[in-house]
This record gives structure tokens, sequence and C-alpha cells, in this order.
């Protein structure tokens, strides 16, 4: 393979993963997109052998750099492409973003990969009530994005970031599992729409190289199979 070709790998979902892949298709970049598709215990014996100081999924290497952790991979693919905020407190709000994302998604994890996993259960998630009620409700937590946005087309400072591609992918997961949570949030829905047509991230969400799902492994409960 040519050393200008870069190599992102994870499994074969969207995952973790798919923020790094709008940015590499956003910026041009050549890129290997490698699909892991093993055995957690063949991937745990095959990972040593990659040259990894801490192997894991994602992993990512290009001319510069070889490493793993997903937001490690997005904010490096941001300085690269110039979307990780020109001032300092720009930098300091995209990664509380990030953060929150992140934050976001993993209650979202708590839900699909719950072995108990019901309609009932996705109810009180969405509702932020029974053991879901130190969560709060959803429509809580996309207000407070609206909110963050206001009247901006983009996150941070109004200018597009890495932010900006976290985010999307956050939604989009979020409203392709729960069907009209965005409804009657039209600033987020038009910054969907506006994302959606960026260079490159329009040619990819076009072509068979995007899926929507399985948006979490074959051990999730919810959000392996299309919904």
């Amino acid at each position: 393979m040519s050393p200008n070709v870069a190599i992102l790998g994870y499994w074969d979902i969207r995952g973790l993963a798919e923020t790094s892949r709008l940015l590499l298709e956003y910026g041009g970049i050549n890129y290997e997109d490698r699909r892991i598709q093993m055995s957690k215990a063949d991937w745990l014996e095959y990972k040593t052998g990659l040259g990894f100081d801490f192997p894991n999924l994602p992993f990512y290497q290009d001319e510069d750099v070889k490493i793993t952790q997903s937001k490690a991979i997005v904010k490096h693919l941001g300085r690269k492409l110039n979307l990780a905020g020109s001032t300092l407190k720009g930098q300091a709000d995209i990664d509380m973003l990030l953060d929150l994302v992140a934050d976001f998604v993993a209650m979202t994890t708590g839900l699909c990969y719950s072995p108990d996993f019901s309609e009932s259960l996705k109810a009180e998630w969405l509702a932020g009530s029974g053991s879901f009620g130190k969560s709060g409700p959803l429509a809580d937590r996309l207000k407070s994005l609206q909110d963050k946005l206001g009247s901006n087309d983009w996150f941070v400072e109004n200018q597009l970031s890495i932010a900006d591609f976290s985010l999307w992918e956050f939604l989009d997961e979020t409203r392709l599992l729960f069907a009209g949570c965005l409804d009657g949030f039209d600033g987020l829905q038009a910054f969907m729409d506006r994302f959606e047509q960026l260079k490159g991230v329009k040619e990819y969400l076009n072509s068979p190289r995007y899926r929507a799902f399985p948006i979490w492994s074959v051990r999730a409960k919810y959000g392996y199979n299309k919904v």
C-alpha cells in the first residue's frame, strides 16, 4: 500500500469511527477504510502485532501519526484540516462539545446494549424516567444543543469545526433510532441539512460507502439491524 494512503481501522459498523470517516471524506484524504471482521477473541490476539502503543479500535495512521482512541483521531484530523478552532475559546468549546457528545452516546449505548431492552425501556429512556431518571428526557438534551447553536450555521464561533462533524453523527444516529425526535427542533434540522451539503460529505452520504446501519455491534439489542 502507498505510504500516502491513510488507514482507519474499526469494526464494520458506524460506532466510534464514523465521525472520522466523515472528516476523511470531507478533507479529500486518500484512505483505506479497514473494517475489521473477526471475532473479538481473534482481534485481541491480532491487535498486538499492529505496532500501536495502545492497540485498540478505532486505530488510525498516516504519514504523521500512528494512534488509537476515537477522540484523539478526530482531533488529529481536525488539526490537519484546520477544523480544530482558531482561538483558545473556540478550542475549549470544541473540546467541551466532543466530551458532551461522548456522554450522550454513552447514554444511548446504555440503552441499546441493555440485556433487558424493550419498547417500554426505550420509552423510559426517551422520557428520562424510571432507571433513566438521572439522565433527563432526550428532548432536554436536544434543546440544549439547539440553544447552543442559536441562529448560527455552526456550533463554535459560527465556523465549521470537528464539533459539527461529531454532533451531526450523534444527531443522525439519534434520529434513526428514535424517529421524530428532531420534530420541532428547526435549528437542528437546518444544521443537519446544511452539513449534508458540504463537499465530500454530500458525495459520501450518497455513495455505497455510507451505511446508516449497523450503528452498533451485533451484541447490541437495538441499533444493529435497520430500524
